[in-house]
């Protein structure tokens, strides 16, 4: 124990140091404080937000495995429509480099292709062996919007086949026809089909079934004569045809109507008389200059 002067000169012993603050003196009946639930809560926070090395390892390898798998699939995709025929998984497999994956990542590949919209799955028809899987059998092809029409006849049997007269879009033929533009252009040129083209490049847009049997030759003649034939102007039609009483074709109903409607005249707004809610004050507003004395 230390000892200290006093003021005549006499020792004076000192108090003992008091001890330091624990985490049993912050505690009251073994209750802990605020500022350990606080550190306790914000552990166990930390401990299930931070995953530990494998299960991160894992996530990021699932990640990537998915985002491989719909790039490889597009890679396919545009394989088998450049090719036009049915190919063997092990064609697709040689052509992205997925030979040596695992086992386990071909089978989910293959159930990506079976399943994907633009590829068609062709069964295995012959017996396979056991020692191989049977998800390795099998062809596949390029399923285009229009299917099957590759060549004149069978755009013309598609054309026949139709139930409606809407447009056949070119854009869709060549998702699995690409090098249609010749076809097009002898089948035209025969009545075969009707085409509208672009203004500025003159490219195929629509296509329409034409009918060949409308189309006759006429005498040259006759074609002669025809053009020797002098119309009058438009004007002068016009006021020919309503003096007589006919309607030309050429008149805009549409001028007619904003003519009328320039026309008529404005209503005037029904100015009904509104309810008079204030009855109780109809005594000070009455007129009693009639009493009045002279």
């Amino acid at each position: 124990m230390s000892s200290k002067l006093g003021v005549n000169g006499t020792k004076r012993a000192l108090a003992p140091p008091s001890p330091s603050p624990s985490n049993a003196s912050n505690a009251s009946h073994g209750t802990p404080s605020k500022r350990q639930k606080r550190a306790d809560a914000a552990n166990r926070i930390r401990d299930h937000a931070t995953p530990t090395p494998a299960a991160a390892a894992a996530a990021s390898q699932s990640t990537n495995f998915g985002e491989e798998m719909m790039t490889q699939l597009t890679y396919a995709v545009e394989f088998l429509k450049a090719k036009g025929e049915p190919k063997t998984l092990a064609d697709i497999l040689n052509h992205l480099t997925m030979q040596h994956h695992p086992e386990e990542a071909q089978s989910k590949f293959v159930k990506y292709l079976r399943r994907h919209h633009q590829i068609n799955y062709l069964p295995h028809t012959e017996a396979i062996p056991k020692s191989v899987p049977a998800w390795r059998y099998g062809k596949y092809e390029f399923r285009a919007k229009i299917p099957g029409v590759v060549d004149k006849t069978s755009l013309l049997q598609y054309l026949q086949n139709k139930q409606d007269a809407s447009k056949l879009d070119v854009k869709d033929l060549k998702d699995g026809w690409p090098d249609c533009d010749q076809a097009i252009r002898e089948l035209e040129s025969i009545h075969k089909i009707q085409v509208v083209r672009t203004k500025k490049d003159g490219h195929a847009k629509y296509i329409w079934r034409d009918q060949q049997e409308l189309f006759n030759k006429v005498d040259p003649e006759f074609q002669v004569q025809w053009h020797r034939v002098k119309l009058p102007a438009a004007d002068d039609m016009n006021k020919k045809l309503i003096s007589v009483g006919i309607k030309p074709a050429s008149e805009d109903p549409q001028l007619k109507v904003k003519e009328t409607k320039s026309g008529k005249q404005k209503r005037k707004p029904n100015r009904t008389t509104k309810k008079v809610t204030n009855t109780h004050m109809q005594h000070l507003l009455k007129d009693y200059s009639h009493l009045k004395r002279g």
